[in-house]
């Protein structure tokens, strides 16, 4: 498993916004900052304004800002954001499909092993906030 480039600019933008305290930061301030071009910053910034993290101001004055707070903002949520909810393996999404024919842990003892794995690496991921990360 593999996170994305377009999730790691998300959290790079939103380190970024947080730690420029509430200030207002263009596209481009931002992409010369954070070495991700304007046109991926756009691309990332209309997810993350989707999702209620970040606001766009218009105008001349315009740009972009953090309004969610960095203490209620988890890794795993930018991760979420962006990529959808995390599946070590295809057995473990919503559908439980095996490609053994197992489908649940009953049957299949890695099913049992891909799941803690999962667990566990989801709740360190939700362990990690962006306030503890910015200090």
């Amino acid at each position: 498993m593999q996170i994305q480039i377009t999730t790691d600019y998300a959290i790079r933008i939103i380190i970024y916004l947080a730690q420029q305290h509430e200030q207002v930061l263009t596209a481009k301030m931002m992409a010369e900052q954070l070495g991700i071009t304007p046109g991926y910053i756009l691309k990332v910034t209309a997810k993350l304004k989707q999702a209620g993290y970040i606001d766009s101001i218009q105008g001349s004055a315009g740009g972009y800002r953090l309004v969610k707070r960095t203490a209620d903002i988890t890794l795993y949520d930018i991760i979420e954001t962006m990529e959808g909810k995390i599946h070590i393996n295809r057995c473990l999404e919503a559908d439980g499909f095996c490609s053994r024919g197992a489908g649940n842990s009953q049957v299949c003892p890695v099913h049992a092993i891909y799941e803690s794995v999962q667990n566990e690496m989801i709740a360190a991921l939700k362990s990690k906030r962006i306030s503890e990360i910015i200090k």
